[in-house]
């Protein structure tokens, strides 16, 4: 027996040789994903291009800021980075932000068309461009406030009066013919300086409130539904555009909120029938604080309703479907007999 080994034994060297043919790490994987990153950049790039001011607005609100979206925060809001599985809420509120959030850029892309057309128009009818710069129009948190402002010498109204000036028909019919085509809801607020009003039992919140009902008056009739208007109010001085001077002529105005459906989502109220019904007979004609009663005001745009056209207006406002083709037709009539 040599060096150790059995007799009989066959002893087997192998050698393995080292290959060369196989793989060179994962270095490709990451420049093909760069690669594929890019190439759909590119291709989201030329596919917003290619799509309307509309649909670019929407796309570039959305992912201004998605969390404001239905409630929803960060995505890495919590410390916890554990493997644990979301719950079935967590993962439908993930499934349903992206269409609300759509919904909300477009309807804000739709705001910021309305603004852009009113005041393309503006400048573009030669009797009322010198009024662009008393038209404002701004994005709020309720929507799109268009603020028709007084100047020193360039009024929307009649000095203490309700009644309309021939260029404020023309931008309100304008406004309302733009708002009409919306499925947004209106609200038309009245505002006055804080110069007193005249008369004794007239003040600015009578005022600031007729004004407004005028303007929503004449809208009506000139192309916004008639139930589009959500509230009429009047603030008279309440609250200035200018609060360092509450004597300011721009103070004096009428502004037209077209509001965010998720902010008029209200209840109707109903009333039960016994509670509705005419006023009382011993309240007409009462004298308000002890003086004289108060005469009948006509209404405040200056015209005058006769029985005839009192009782046309309000089989209109009767009506349950006010975008009906007969009240379309009929509605002209009416504004012809105003003097619209």
């Amino acid at each position: 027996m040599a060096g150790g080994q059995p007799e009989g034994t066959e002893v087997r060297i192998i050698k393995k040789k080292k290959s060369h043919g196989g793989g060179h790490g994962g270095a490709w994987k990451v420049a093909y994903a760069d690669f594929v990153t890019a190439m759909m950049a590119l291709f989201i790039v030329l596919w917003i291009m290619s799509q309307s001011q509309s649909i670019r607005l929407a796309v570039a609100q959305y992912f201004k800021n998605p969390g404001i979206l239905s409630g929803a925060t960060g995505m890495m809001e919590s410390s916890d980075m554990g493997g644990e599985m979301p719950t079935p809420g967590h993962s439908q509120n993930l499934q349903t932000l992206a269409p609300v959030g759509l919904e909300v850029a477009q309807e804000k892309a739709r705001m910021e068309e309305v603004r852009r057309r009113i005041q393309e128009l503006i400048a573009q009818l030669p009797d009322i461009r010198g009024l662009k710069d008393q038209v404002l129009l701004q994005m709020t948190d309720e929507g799109l406030r268009i603020e028709l402002v007084d100047k020193e010498y360039s009024h929307f109204f009649d000095l203490g009066s309700a009644a309309l000036q021939g260029e404020t028909k023309r931008i309100l019919a304008l406004i309302a013919q733009e708002l009409g085509r919306l499925p947004n809801r209106v609200s038309i607020e009245g505002h006055t300086d804080a110069r007193p009003y005249g008369g004794q039992h007239y003040t600015n919140w009578e005022l600031s409130a007729d004004r407004a009902n005028a303007a929503r008056r004449f809208m009506e009739g000139a192309g916004l539904r008639l139930d589009q208007v959500l509230t009429v109010r009047g603030f008279a001085d309440r609250w200035p555009l200018n609060p360092a001077d509450p004597l300011d002529f721009k103070n004096r105005r009428v502004s037209i909120i077209v509001m965010f459906q998720d902010k008029t989502k209200t209840v109707p109220l109903k009333l039960p029938p016994s509670l509705v019904g005419p006023l009382p007979q011993e309240n007409k004609g009462e004298k308000p604080g002890g003086g004289a009663a108060l005469p009948a005001k006509p209404p405040a745009d200056g015209g005058k309703l006769d029985d005839a056209l009192g009782a046309e207006v309000k089989r209109l406002l009767q009506k349950k479907k006010p975008e009906t083709a007969s009240q379309g037709e009929a509605l002209p009539k009416v504004q012809q007999r105003l003097g619209w």
